[in-house]
């Protein structure tokens, strides 16, 4: 996934002494001129611009502010020493960068009436132009509001879903055990029949689709069209930017860095095409009762062969009051049971057969 770069826009941070909102690439609170401190958080602003003044702009871009080891005082990334008292900053703590703080906000902030003297102002004012009135104060936070405590739920409710649950659980027991305690039963053999199928084949036009870089060198009639074929993470020829919301990401310059995340949706060709290709066109079947299953003979036109082969297998077995019908699996396992042989059935509660012994 790439990110793009969008552009620069300026904290801002909360004087913990007087409440002030000062802008974020301010070092010291312009009501008290107390120092942004170490703890003192970056936050979005309402009115969210891009900044265009280079110098802003270098030092946005030129990394997290640093504290002076010695005053405590903010210097940006690329200086040697504290802009207040000049100590050298090496060793200062650089601010915490990389925060995600929230979406980048693009629609103007509609103004506010002053506190004073009621007039609109702009919402990033920090002075009313009518009055002088000082509008940089702490901002106001609403307050959580208690989550309503979720409702118990009726004990009749409780009560009838554990029955529910006990009755759903004790069905699933009867019918395991069912399904497992047989009865034996003496049956005799009354009937058997098998089948044997031969599929042939011949090559005929068929359709099919493909990416056109995997087209067969035999295709004809090819027609192709767009399709979204995959994902991309960077840009590539014939791809379409697809792009998330812009957040901010806090710099710890002061400012906060504007992106988004993107994907590319790469396209390519897609093609349906006809090309000679193996197809069933007849079944051969053979059908008996004897013991000895035989494949049916095929006689091959020119240009055919023979494809898959099926086989399916039924044995009938009775008693006085009741027949059990029984698949085998292979042609050794059908042509054990002759006509008239008796054998014992282990037979379950829904009379399937569970397992055949010899009597």
């Amino acid at each position: 996934m790439t990110q793009k770069e969008l552009g620069y826009v300026e904290l801002e941070w909360t004087c913990k002494h007087c409440g002030t909102i000062n802008p974020g690439m301010q070092k010291v609170c312009s009501n008290c001129g107390a120092p942004i401190g170490e703890d003192d958080k970056f936050e979005l602003p309402d009115q969210q611009e891009l900044i265009t003044d280079k110098e802003k702009l270098e030092e946005a871009k030129s990394g997290p502010a640093i504290h002076c080891p010695y005053c405590s005082a903010l210097n940006p990334a690329d200086t040697k020493l504290c802009v207040q008292c000049g100590g050298d900053i090496q060793e200062g703590l650089a601010r915490q960068a990389g925060e995600v703080l929230g979406a980048y906000q693009t629609a103007a902030v509609p103004d506010k009436p002053c506190p004073f003297c009621n007039q609109p102002v702009k919402a990033n004012a920090q002075r009313c132009p009518n009055c002088g009135g000082s509008l940089v104060t702490r901002k106001d936070k609403p307050a959580a509001s208690k989550p309503a405590a979720p409702k118990k739920p009726s004990i009749w409710l409780i009560v009838g879903g554990v029955i529910l649950a006990l009755a759903c659980i004790g069905s699933l027991i009867a019918f395991i055990v069912a399904s497992n305690k047989t009865e034996d039963v003496t049956a005799s053999v009354v009937d058997k029949s098998w089948q044997l199928s031969i599929d042939i084949m011949e090559k005929r036009p068929v359709q099919k689709e493909a990416w056109e870089d995997a087209l067969p060198s035999d295709a004809e009639d090819v027609s192709c069209r767009e399709e979204y074929n995959e994902t991309s993470n960077v840009p590539v020829p014939n791809a379409t930017e697809e792009c998330g919301t812009p957040y901010m990401v806090d710099t710890g310059s002061g400012a906060g860095k504007v992106v988004q995340d993107c994907v590319y949706l790469v396209y390519d060709s897609y093609c349906s095409y006809s090309v000679l290709d193996w197809t069933v066109v007849d079944t051969v079947v053979g059908r008996g009762s004897q013991n000895d299953p035989e494949w049916p003979a095929t006689a091959l036109l020119a240009g055919q062969q023979e494809g898959d082969r099926h086989e399916s297998y039924q044995v009938t077995f009775a008693t006085d009051e009741q027949t059990y019908t029984y698949t085998p699996d292979s042609i050794e396992d059908f042509s054990q049971y002759e006509l008239g042989t008796q054998w014992l059935l282990a037979i379950n509660t829904f009379n399937q057969i569970r397992s055949i012994s010899s009597k």
